[in-house]
């Protein structure tokens, strides 16, 4: 049996213009606290999980115009559509936060939004299926949905593509791959 690969995803990071400011956005929405900052004021540590020191690292001293791209996005993901819901509209109260729109990759029901220096940030909750990558659909109304309607639209629109299956099947085939079984 293969071992589990040695490496495992624990946070991101980048650079921002205005470190106070992202600070502030990212406590704001999407609930991270402070759990360290240097002494010299150049980066800050977030965390919204008690078993991570941090999730998110922000350093000053980005270079790039703000409509260069520099970073291709964080994804966030929230236990449920509930919680999606709650922060989409705190996103809304946000006057910097730009191009919000609402999808489903087959695997997720996502809210993508550029944070207040263009960075691309995306929130999501898991769905019950996969479907080969990478998918789009644009779910306009997906809030005015509820749970039970946004997951009979989801599984109905997924019919028509063939690889369509639960998600638990596709994650037990991935462990197999992994050797983790």
């Amino acid at each position: 049996m293969q071992q589990q690969p040695p490496v495992s995803l624990s946070h991101t990071g980048f650079h921002v213009f205005d470190l106070d400011k992202m600070t502030g956005f990212y406590t704001r929405v999407f609930g991270f606290q402070v759990s360290d900052k240097a002494e010299d004021g150049r980066m800050v540590f977030l965390s919204g999980d008690p078993s991570d020191h941090h999730q998110l690292i922000m350093f000053r001293g980005r270079t790039a115009k703000t409509d260069d791209t520099h970073f291709a996005h964080v994804a966030f993901r929230v236990r449920d559509m509930d919680a999606l819901r709650a922060l989409a509209k705190r996103l809304a109260k946000e006057t910097e936060v730009t191009d919000a729109r609402t999808c489903t990759h087959g695997n997720a029901w996502s809210i993508y939004f550029k944070d207040p220096e263009g960075n691309q940030a995306e929130a999501f909750v898991d769905t019950p299926w996969h479907v080969a990558q990478p998918f789009y659909k644009p779910i306009d109304d997906m809030f005015d949905k509820t749970d039970k309607e946004l997951e009979q639209w989801t599984d109905t629109m997924l019919n028509e593509f063939p690889t369509k299956r639960p998600f638990d099947d596709w994650r037990k085939d991935m462990a197999k791959k992994l050797g983790m079984e």
